[in-house]
């Protein structure tokens, strides 16, 4: 079982092909010899058993829908960023028998919607980008129902398998991710800073 799947002086590119064996399947071709891995059609199961099947060498692992993803919650930094959090320090501190005060500014009503915005888009980018990987022939990609439990999560999970899958690669989305991370820790902790500068402006005037 050494002759290429063509039979040519020339060994074609990696890829599944018949199973020179006869068998039901395909068996895969790595450019120079034929390997161990063999899919079933009708089981949809691979040999050796518990051995997911890789993708041919040059199949995508990127989707338009992993970098809205990725880059979905800079439009939450940007709210964070644009809000005015001394003026809404200040309502709350000068209405202490409105417990809603707090809650009724412009700004905090914005940052938590578009919170919840930003969940449900991730939700549903993270099931089209599953499809996706689905179609390409990644088998068994990392499920968007992760998504529930964050972005973060679904990326970290969805890099994981796409590089067992392909190869290598698909590393991208995470060090994206990193950089939002810190951008954000960056925002929070200057708005945080100015919102404790107010109250303690506040608590030194009385």
């Amino acid at each position: 079982m050494t002759n290429p799947p063509n039979f040519d002086n020339v060994a074609p590119a990696a890829g599944w092909f018949p199973d020179p064996t006869g068998g039901p399947g395909s068996r895969w071709w790595d450019g120079q010899n034929w390997t161990e891995h063999v899919s079933d059609p009708t089981l949809q199961a691979f040999s050796p058993a518990g051995v997911p099947r890789r993708v041919p060498q040059g199949t995508p692992v990127y989707t338009p829908f992993i970098w809205l993803i990725t880059l979905l919650p800079l439009l939450a930094i940007l709210a964070v960023a644009l809000w005015d959090t001394d003026a809404y320090m200040r309502a709350s501190l000068n209405s202490p028998n409105d417990p809603l005060a707090q809650y009724l500014d412009p700004g905090y009503l914005i940052v938590q919607a578009l919170g919840f915005v930003i969940y449900g888009v991730t939700v549903l980018l993270a099931y089209f980008d599953w499809k996706t990987l689905a179609a390409r022939g990644f088998d068994r990609p990392f499920h968007w129902a992760w998504t529930f439990l964050g972005g973060t999560v679904y990326i970290i999970g969805r890099t994981v398998i796409v590089r067992r899958r392909a190869g290598g690669g698909a590393m991208l989305p995470i060090w994206i991710t990193i950089g939002v991370v810190v951008v954000s820790l960056i925002v929070v902790t200057v708005k945080i800073v100015g919102m404790v500068s107010v109250a303690m402006s506040y608590l030194t005037s009385y």
